[in-house]
């Protein structure tokens, strides 16, 4: 089942503030190339395999940025499920 624009954004969002404390914590504050497979394999965990997980991070990698980029990046990947 496709997840709502707000589904996806609030997933993303709490994506990156686990991603964040991974960095800090585990990675002793190194950026993590890997990022975007972090996040899909999230979000996926919270809102079910709506995608396949190589998708969803090549999504998330190509997704714009600046301000509120959870939300934007939200609205791309649901552009890309149409």
């Amino acid at each position: 089942m496709t997840p709502s624009l707000d589904q996806l954004r609030q997933a993303l969002s709490a994506a990156g503030t686990a991603h964040h404390d991974y960095e800090q914590g585990v990675l002793n504050g190194q950026r993590d190339e890997l990022w975007s497979g972090f996040y899909a394999a999230y979000v996926l965990g919270k809102l079910g395999n709506f995608t396949t997980a190589s998708k969803l991070s090549r999504w998330l990698e190509a997704a714009p940025s600046g301000g509120d980029w959870a939300a934007q990046a939200a609205s791309y990947v649901l552009s890309k499920l149409k």
